[in-house]
């Protein structure tokens, strides 16, 4: 397997204006792609068709990802087709809701990145020279999902605080009137 480099530069290399998204067939897109990986069975790649999607957004980031994979010189093992099938479905569209449009993926090197990392993931790949550890930290370092997470969470802790502040001030002017009550 390639060093992450490459396929970052594979990534920023995809020739944008090669593609028709209004008019490509992810469905056929994808079986070009994965026949020499499927071992030359000629049945569908996927249970269900990816020709439905219509977003601009995950259309385009489906042709980076089958250009990356369907890339000669890559060195990617045999990884399981489900768990592909799982990405492709589930967290593509999740990560294109965070970054669009698609073309960032292109455009920045550590959205690239993110993509190809998220993609190793999904698969069970650690690229070269990588330890898991070392693999998992630097994507959730770079996960646009998990930025939202911190941020979110960050952002409930802060309401929080503010109300736990407020909780206080107001028992203070509770027993401040008491006491002047009494007085």
């Amino acid at each position: 397997m390639l060093e992450i480099r490459y396929y970052i530069k594979q990534i920023l290399n995809f020739p944008i204006l090669s593609v028709d998204l209004a008019t490509v067939s992810l469905d056929a897109l994808w079986f070009d792609a994965l026949l020499t990986k499927n071992k030359g069975i000629l049945s569908p790649v996927f249970h269900q068709s990816l020709n439905k999607i219509t977003d601009i957004n995950v259309k385009g980031t489906h042709a980076i990802l089958a250009y990356v994979l369907f890339d000669l010189d890559s060195k990617i093992p045999e990884y399981d087709f489900k768990k592909l099938e799982k990405y492709l479905f589930e967290v593509v569209p999740e990560l294109c809701g965070l970054v669009n449009p698609y073309t960032e993926w292109t455009k920045d090197a550590e959205r690239a990145e993110e993509l190809i990392r998220s993609l190793f993931q999904s698969i069970d790949l650690v690229p070269a020279n990588e330890t898991k550890v070392y693999f998992e930290d630097r994507y959730r370092s770079i996960d646009s999902r998990e930025r939202l997470r911190i941020l979110e969470q960050t952002k409930k802790a802060q309401e929080r605080a503010k109300e736990i502040l407020r909780q206080m001030k107001q028992k203070e002017e509770e027993e401040a009137a008491s006491k002047y009550n009494r007085e």
